[in-house]
């Protein structure tokens, strides 16, 4: 009994040793609303055959806890008390939204740490989150609206309309769309509510598309596309399109019935669709992006020509994350995709940053 008791013991050691050890990191030290919203989508990623999950979650008062699932969370502890308890991880899973989420904690882990991370290094994270430096991407000829940068006590002088948004900030929180110059003091303060630094950005009239592009066997691939449905009533997303409140106003859930409705794939033009998916290439390599990346447009309803508003550099890699739902709508399995993204990831030598990618 003894000696069966070892054999089994070294069976099941060796069938966790084959398995791929990913480490998910969830949770917000910035806000409850983030932390909220990372947990919301790091409970749906997918669990593929041949991964074994750890989860690694900060709280916005700073201490972290430790699991192996959402569900069985240790008890909170400090960072320093909480490395020395991590197991042997292959890789990282990044959940998180926020903008210490998108850049310090990434910088932390695959640089400090030296545990390979899914997704772009924390130097393209940093310049992708912040809206008016990702305007960089006009120089690979990558369309932007016309823009100020407005700091607290600058003079204004974009004339309306406008949309006014707070440069690092995610989800619209203090996004208004201006239309006359009476609405310009209420919309300046609310986005100055939640960061000094405000995007003043011509409002491009027409649709708005969001495009993914998936780094796959060595090439830039682009999925189908979504379109939000906005309308003359309602022509931009806000916060409400993409989740429901709770009472504390932090996320819920997302709407079942959104203002905007989403579609996929969106029904473009063989022409409209190379245009977008052109934009995204040359963003995602202007921008240094890694294994995948997210864009939002506004395609012009005179022109008909698509202007890029940001970029969104996270996929949560469950079923309600917008990248799975364009792989799911071209017909590819999450999981396997999943599997294969993180496993290449894992086996990454870090000679370098970014994409190694190039596409002309």
């Amino acid at each position: 009994m003894k000696l069966e008791k070892i054999n089994q013991n070294q069976h099941s050691s060796l069938a966790t040793m084959n398995k791929l050890q990913v480490l998910h990191l969830a949770g917000s030290r910035v806000s409850e609303f983030y932390y909220n919203l990372s947990i919301l989508y790091a409970k749906e990623v997918v669990q593929p055959i041949g991964v074994s999950s750890y989860y690694a979650v900060v709280h916005p008062d700073g201490l972290w806890q430790l699991g192996a699932s959402l569900d069985s969370l240790s008890e909170k502890m400090l960072l320093q008390e909480m490395i020395p308890q991590l197991p042997q991880i292959d890789v990282v899973v990044p959940h998180m939204f926020c903008f210490l989420g998108m850049t310090s904690f990434r910088a932390f882990f695959e640089d400090m740490l030296n545990l390979p991370l899914v997704g772009s290094p924390s130097h393209c994270t940093a310049l992708a989150t912040n809206k008016a430096q990702t305007r960089i991407v006009s120089a690979s000829g990558v369309q932007v609206a016309k823009a100020q940068q407005l700091w607290r006590g600058e003079t204004l002088t974009m004339r309306p309309p406008f949309v006014v948004k707070p440069t690092s900030e995610d989800n619209s929180l203090g996004v208004t769309l201006v239309w006359d110059e009476s609405q310009i003091e209420a919309a300046l303060d609310k986005g100055f509510e939640l960061e000094d630094k405000l995007l003043v950005e011509d409002y491009i009239p027409g649709r708005e598309l969001r495009v993914a592009v998936v780094e796959r066997e060595s090439k830039l691939s682009v999925l189908p596309m979504i379109e939000y449905l906005v309308t003359e009533e309602h022509p931009i997303r806000t916060v409400h399109d993409k989740y429901v409140l709770q009472s504390d106003g932090t996320p819920g859930k997302q709407p079942e019935k959104p203002i905007a409705k989403p579609i996929c794939p969106a029904n473009v033009t063989p022409e409209l669709f190379e245009k977008l998916a052109n934009a995204a290439k040359n963003a995602h390599i202007t921008l240094g992006c890694r294994d995948y990346s997210l864009y939002d447009f506004r395609v012009h309803a005179e022109t008909n020509e698509p202007y890029l508003l940001e970029a969104g550099l996270f996929w949560g890699f469950g079923k309600i994350s917008m990248i799975s739902r364009m792989l799911q709508a071209d017909g590819q399995s999450l999981e396997d995709v999943a599997l294969e993204l993180w496993s290449a990831a894992a086996g990454r030598t870090r000679v370098g940053c970014g994409s190694l990618f190039k596409w002309n």
